[in-house]
């Protein structure tokens, strides 16, 4: 199945939050009953975002999986036209991410599925997405959590969000706790999260130096599953293959498996039967 692109870019570098999502080639969105959504991070234009969901796809073969229904790739300016100057942009994207979050939310109460069963939501989410995942899934809650959409698995990939907002009681702890199941992807090798993340928060009025839930998968009470990703960078999950089979793995599709060559052993057959020569005895010829 093709993925569809999904935006609220007004521009395919920089921009506004578009006022509605829309549908990729102008198309009409069709009837899913499943959708898997992929959300990418901070500072992504939108051809470097592509790129990324390409690689992912590539790697995971999600795109082919029963269990991902309909792929969608979703973008959102999470960038600014500043140049080497974009990732001091950090602390005012927060903002484009709960207004993105808002956008999606209203496209996806509004999609009728072909059979009129709720439409369960899949989301595969990385760095600064995984805010705009949670913030869609707080309006969800704050919307009573209607009956015709259902938030059924999300991964969260190098996660840029404070480990105190989806702690119990934190301001996205009800959100963390709504998907019907969660898998977070972590590195303690992720420079992003250990040096620019803390600063970036504080400066966004967030905390003081918070820990993000992508560098040690905390807390670990919140999520269904968690698993350390060993010399992962902030920019490796979507390009890599171990991340993306542990996702496919976790939505239910069929990880790739590698089955051994039947060693059959050699074996001989026995060698025919020698047949000992018989001597036969000599018989006297009778005398006249």
């Amino acid at each position: 199945m093709v993925a569809i692109v999904l935006s609220v870019r007004t521009a395919p570098v920089g921009g506004d939050v578009a006022d509605r999502v829309s549908v990729g080639g102008g198309g009409a969105f069709p009837h899913p009953t499943r959708v898997t959504l992929l959300v990418h991070g901070y500072n992504d234009p939108q051809q470097d975002a592509l790129a990324s969901y390409a690689a992912f796809l590539a790697h995971s073969g999600l795109d082919g999986a029963l269990a991902a229904g309909q792929v969608c790739e979703f973008v959102w300016p999470g960038d600014k036209r500043w140049g080497p100057m974009s990732a001091a942009a950090y602390p005012f994207e927060i903002g484009r991410a709960r207004e993105s979050a808002a956008r999606l939310y209203d496209f996806l109460k509004g999609v009728q599925t072909a059979n009129g069963w709720p439409l369960e939501v899949q989301l595969v989410c990385h760095s600064l997405g995984n805010r705009l995942l949670l913030e869609l899934l707080a309006r969800w809650l704050d919307d009573g959590s209607p009956a015709g959409l259902r938030f059924s698995a999300c991964s969260l990939m190098a996660a840029a969000v404070p480990v105190p907002r989806v702690e119990e009681g934190g301001a996205l702890g009800a959100a963390a706790a709504a998907p019907g199941k969660t898998l977070v992807l972590h590195s303690s090798s992720d420079a992003v999260l250990h040096w620019a993340f803390p600063p970036g928060e504080t400066a966004a009025g967030e905390g003081f130096f918070p820990q993000a839930v992508g560098r040690a998968g905390e807390p670990a009470a919140r999520w269904s599953e968690r698993a350390p990703m060993a010399g992962y960078g902030h920019g490796d999950y979507w390009i890599g293959a171990e991340s993306a089979k542990s996702v496919l793995a976790f939505l239910g599709g069929a990880p790739e498996r590698t089955l051994s060559e039947a060693a059959i052993p050699e074996h001989e057959l026995p060698e025919p039967g020698a047949i000992a020569a018989r001597e036969l005895p000599q018989r006297t010829p009778l005398r006249p």
